[in-house]
């Protein structure tokens, strides 16, 4: 009796042991990051402190806004597309800063700009990419441009050339934005977003040429 009365102690002393290891154990970080902050061993302060803890996720930033959603719908409507492909809008908020504003030959400000000057400016402002002064300058520039001819591999940032009557050289340029639409600055009004379909462009267009470094940037 003694002998079973004692085995019953001893069963008891083993489960409370057991019980208190398992309530310990209940507590323990097993990530080993935290550990090893921690220590192998944590306390149950530690413990604490960590459950505690507010977990902060760090958030991406989100690129600010350069145009608002009604001057996309506004350039969607100009193009005949989407609002949703309006997405360069580095690009657009260029435009919207210059459009409207006057020609003046050989002029490179708000007061007037041609052309060359605009098409150097923007490429300059948009994709840090600097181009000769002159249209034709551009379209020579074969290290940095890739001419070629057909419309339908145009893309937008693409430059598109132009000549009139029986000049030699090529007397105008604009960059090419989609949907057959291109962004100039004209004689007529100024820098306007105009179609290629347009008889007089359609008739005096020659050639179109991809900036290399835009496409290498792109792959």
């Amino acid at each position: 009796m003694k002998y079973i009365r004692w085995m019953m102690v001893v069963f008891a002393v083993v489960l409370l042991e057991s019980c208190g290891a398992k309530k310990d154990a209940a507590y323990m970080v097993t990530d080993p990051y935290v550990n090893a902050e921690l220590g192998r061993k944590p306390g149950l302060s530690d413990i604490k402190v960590i459950r505690d803890l507010e977990i902060v996720f760090e958030e991406e930033e989100e690129e600010p806004e350069l145009i608002s959603e009604e001057q996309k719908r506004y350039f969607a409507r100009k193009l005949g597309v989407p609002a949703s492909e309006i997405t360069n809008q580095k690009l657009y908020a260029y435009i919207v800063e210059w459009e409207g504003v006057p020609y003046l030959y050989g002029g490179n400000s708000k007061s007037g700009i041609d052309c060359s000057a605009l098409m150097k400016n923007l490429y300059s402002e948009v994709y840090n990419v600097e181009l000769p002064r002159t249209a034709s300058e551009i379209m020579l520039h074969d290290d940095q441009v890739q001419p070629f001819r057909s419309v339908e591999y145009l893309q937008e940032g693409d430059l598109v050339f132009f000549r009139s009557g029986k000049e030699k050289v090529m007397t105008h340029v604009g960059i090419y934005l989609g949907n057959m639409k291109f962004l100039s600055a004209t004689e007529s009004k100024g820098v306007q977003i105009t179609s290629l379909k347009d008889p007089y462009w359609h008739n005096s267009y020659r050639v179109s040429g991809r900036v290399k470094s835009l496409v290498a940037s792109q792959e």
